[in-house]
């Protein structure tokens, strides 16, 4: 049975749009001193695992209520590095006498595991890595934690980005007139309201393939009618235009269908990567906060036009 899913917290370290290292927009990453105080523990930690970590605390300790009875993660590539630095040193030492630390730590459930034995949390606990739509996929299995009885739940995405990436992506193609970029996003998913509840998260869709705008558009108004709304009653658009514009051309179309709708974008400020969607759902829940007779938020991202995706928003 569905039940209000009402977002009572919410955390992000992402790039500003302008700190680019290496062609690549990097996140500003927060003093993990501060949030994570094991000193060991912290050092055993890589980038991503920190920058996942971290998000994940921050968004539990923003909340009052900071039982939680799940964590459910997500990342498109998840550890990079510790799997990069694991291959060198297969090939430097010839396959004889490997360290398997980066290995250990490269498995794509460390940041779910590691957020779980923080907070001594041993409630359900999973990973989606499913490409462009692995954000996604945790969130509709937060929403349906919810719908079964959960009082709270955690969904989060975390993805990095690593120069020998953007090389292999650029000589692919995949990155004309695209920024790389890197981030974290975690949310609070509960089936109660409290007195400071920013938004409510309504529904959820993903479909795949290269799909023409008149499909797309089509999944548009199906999430709308299934919900009871009028393209109307959508005050605030967000795509995921990143700058190709052979694939923003579909932004087009869904822009036009919105025509009264205030519009704005995300991959500008936080960079294209696979869990981009969460940024995104990060910057509706705050123009939700700060705009007046706003009431409806949709997000609409699609990744490389083969994962597509809507996120529709309720302000409370």
């Amino acid at each position: 049975m569905k039940k209000p899913c009402y977002i009572n917290s919410y955390a992000s370290i992402h790039a500003d749009g302008m700190e680019e290292i290496d062609e690549v927009l990097h996140a500003i990453e927060p003093d993990y001193k501060e949030i994570i105080p094991n000193a060991n523990m912290r050092r055993r930690m890589s980038h991503i695992i920190k920058m996942g970590v971290a998000c994940g605390l921050m968004c539990i300790e923003q909340n009052k209520n900071k039982t939680i009875d799940a964590i459910i993660t997500a990342t498109g590539l998840g550890c990079l590095a510790d799997t990069e630095k694991f291959l060198n040193s297969l090939i430097e030492n010839n396959e004889q006498l490997l360290n398997p630390s980066a290995f250990i730590q490269s498995t794509f459930n460390t940041i779910g595991a590691q957020i779980a034995l923080l907070t001594e949390n041993n409630s359900y606990n999973n990973t989606y890595v499913h490409r462009g739509l692995s954000f996604e996929s945790a969130l509709i299995d937060g929403l349906m934690k919810i719908w079964e009885g959960n009082g709270q739940v955690l969904v989060g995405a975390v993805d990095e980005a690593l120069t020998t990436e953007y090389i292999i992506m650029k000589r692919l193609g995949m990155l004309n007139n695209i920024q790389l970029g890197e981030g974290s996003q975690f949310f609070t998913l509960s089936s109660f309201k409290e007195k400071n509840t920013p938004a409510e998260l309504i529904a959820v869709k993903t479909f795949r393939g290269k799909l023409p705008s008149e499909k797309v558009i089509q999944k548009v108004s199906d999430l709308l009618q299934d919900n009871d709304l009028d393209i109307d009653q959508i005050q605030n658009l967000i795509t995921g235009r990143n700058g190709n514009k052979a694939d923003d051309i579909i932004y087009n179309h869904i822009e036009q269908l919105f025509s009264s709708a205030s519009l704005s974008t995300f991959k500008n400020v936080c960079g294209e990567y696979t869990t981009a969607s969460s940024f995104g759902m990060y910057q509706a829940i705050n123009q939700l906060k700060e705009k007046e007779n706003t009431e409806y938020s949709l997000i609409y991202n699609h990744y490389y036009n083969i994962n597509h995706s809507l996120i529709l928003l309720k302000k409370c």
